[in-house]
């Protein structure tokens, strides 16, 4: 298993560190093939994460960034993904970068996955995070969608999937595309989520949706951890 594990003592090393790895692949991305796409996660623990990539030397003007699920809210909700990423990421000179929201009020799905579909083929960073219940994205355990966002065969990015309240409506890339990155992170904190990884790093099965990408072959993977 191609898989590296970071761990600290306290959450602002934490994100700096990532911040430094994250931003060595999107130069590395923008050296390469002149541009770089990023695929973030929302929630409320990459706020220090984001705040630090903000203030990294990065040509932004060349990175593309998206989020690896949303719900279906506008951006003026405290639900909001995109809320978090323009609040806390998009600031200073990281504000050149150009975003790609999942979610737009009246879009229908195949408008979305039309949009998508001029991503390039592989990102260079994916940063995902992990619930307590082993989800991932919008990847839910009990999810109806859950087998269909794993194992997805139309090749679409994008689908429809439900959550957990307040929001249930999501939308969430698929599992194959997200996999189709450079360097895959996972970016979790606590001694409840550490217990789940440990679970998840034993076998991969559906049950624990995180555990389909830690055991994902052909993807340099990266865990990120602290209480």
């Amino acid at each position: 298993m191609n898989l590296k594990l970071h761990t600290f003592a306290h959450a602002n090393a934490l994100d700096q560190a990532l911040s430094a790895c994250v931003a060595a692949s999107l130069r590395a991305g923008i050296a390469a093939h002149e541009t770089a796409t990023l695929v973030v996660s929302g929630g409320r623990t990459p706020a220090g994460f984001f705040k630090a990539l903000s203030d990294a030397n990065i040509n932004w003007s060349k990175v593309c960034i998206l989020l690896a699920d949303e719900r279906c809210v506008e951006e003026d909700s405290p639900h909001s993904n995109a809320r978090s990423v323009r609040s806390h990421l998009l600031q200073g000179a990281a504000a050149a970068a150009d975003f790609l929201p999942l979610y737009r009020k009246g879009e229908s799905l195949e408008a979305a996955n039309q949009r998508l579909a001029a991503l390039p083929e592989q990102f260079d960073a994916v940063v995902l995070g992990m619930g307590e219940d082993g989800h991932t994205a919008s990847i839910f355990p009990d999810s109806p969608q859950r087998d269909a966002a794993l194992f997805d065969t139309t090749g679409q990015p994008l689908l429809f999937a439900e959550g957990k309240a307040p929001v249930t409506a999501r939308l969430t890339l698929t599992a194959p595309r997200l996999l189709a990155t450079r360097s895959l992170i996972l970016h979790i904190t606590g001694d409840t989520k550490w217990q789940v990884f440990g679970q998840a790093m034993v076998t991969s099965t559906p049950a624990l949706p995180v555990s389909h990408f830690l055991h994902a072959e052909g993807v340099r993977k990266h865990v990120f951890w602290t209480r």
